[in-house]
């Protein structure tokens, strides 16, 4: 099976920065608005586990956050 590449595109909702959290660092299990400007007319409420396309990374965060963890 070919591997491919990952989305650079996507990414959790906890780490993006349209995540309409008041923490500097929201966890996975918190649940906000999505603010991403051609969802926000549709008031989605997230989980920081959810994700999607529309994803920017909040300010602050390395890219690294969203790499798949390697399991042995």
């Amino acid at each position: 099976m070919e591997k491919r590449k990952q989305d650079k595109k996507w990414g959790h909702c906890s780490h993006c920065k349209y995540f309409d959290s008041p923490a500097k660092a929201p966890l996975d299990g918190e649940e906000a608005a999505c603010m991403q400007p051609s969802l926000s007319k549709f008031s989605l409420r997230v989980f920081g586990t959810c994700g999607c396309n529309g994803f920017e990374l909040r300010a602050g965060l390395s890219r690294a956050i969203e790499e798949p963890a390697l399991r042995v």
